[in-house]
Parts: C-alpha cells; structure tokens; sequence
C-alpha cells in the first residue's frame, strides 16, 4: 500500500521458511565448488607456463621472471612498508590473480581473467550481496571458459560427474 512519498507502509518483507535457507546454503556450496574446480584448472595453466599455483601476494626482482611468495601474516602496514621501501623500484608485486595479466600467452592472459572473475563472484557470495545482472554474466561467461579449459586438457582434466549422450542402439 501506497502513502506520502512514494514508501509501502509494509517495509519488511516476509520471513523466508527455514528450509529455504538451506537450500541456499547449499546452492552457495556448489556454486563455491566449481570456482574452486575453475580456479585448479586455470592454476594449471599458469604452472605450464611456470607461474606460481597457489593464491597470495608475490613479488619479483624487476630483472627476473620468477615470483617469491609473500606471507600471508603480512599486515597491510608491513605490506605498505615493502611497497614504500627505498629499494622497492627493484621489485614487482602482484595478486595470484593478476600474475598472468600482462604475459604473452594469450592462454595465461586468460586463466588470470578466469581467476580475477572467480575471485570476484566468491567475494560477492561471501557478502551475501544480492545478485547482479554482471554477477550472471560472469557466470556464463566462467562456465563456458571454464568448458574450454577442460576440453583442451583432456578426458584427465574432465569432471567425472560430467554427463555424456550417446545415440540409441538401432533396432534389429
């Protein structure tokens, strides 16, 4: 019902039945799940490409290609004192997701999409943020890369619960 300014007088809206929450819960698993199979398969991209696999903060001599992970008990104070530092010209630093960004494999360049993405759609899940127009379009979009990776990997990188036609045995 309508009043002054356009407000409902009916401001909340009605409880949600408990089992729906863990159906919910449920969904936010499985959802959970497959980044997690996304985010392995695109790891494995960057480790043919000699990258690191595991997420977390790197950084790298400006003059070298490999990434030294830093620690995960880095507070965001001592991780602004390494940045600041006077020799901090000399080095590079990244996010797992971002390491691949700027390489010259188009297929690394790709799986740090896929991770930037994923790692998005898990941040807003995590929040419990409602759904947006972008959050479906990720998905597509990470479901149908995601198909891509596995199927230029191989029957080995292939989900074994992943369904398979075949066509009808012929009548005698």
């Amino acid at each position: 019902m309508r009043v002054r300014f356009g407000r409902s007088r009916f401001t909340d809206p009605p409880a949600a039945p408990a089992s729906g929450s863990e159906d919910a819960n449920a969904s936010t698993a499985d959802l959970l799940s497959l980044l997690q199979a996304i985010e392995a398969a695109a790891g494995r991209v960057y480790g043919r490409h000699g990258l690191p696999q595991q997420p977390g903060h790197y950084r790298r001599p400006a003059d070298s290609d490999a990434w030294e992970r830093l620690e995960d008990a880095l507070t965001p104070a001592e991780k602004w004192a390494l940045v600041s530092a006077p020799d901090s010209v000399h080095w590079r630093y990244s996010t797992y997701e971002a390491l691949g960004s700027a390489a010259d494999a188009p297929d690394v360049r790709h799986a740090s999409a896929l991770l930037a993405a994923c790692q998005g759609l898990r941040q807003r899940l995590s929040e419990r943020s409602a759904i947006s127009v972008q959050d479906l379009a990720d998905s597509i979009r990470l479901g149908e890369a995601w198909r891509r990776l596995v199927e230029e990997a191989g029957p080995i990188a292939a989900s074994p619960t992943a369904l398979r036609f075949s066509p009808p045995d012929e009548p005698s």
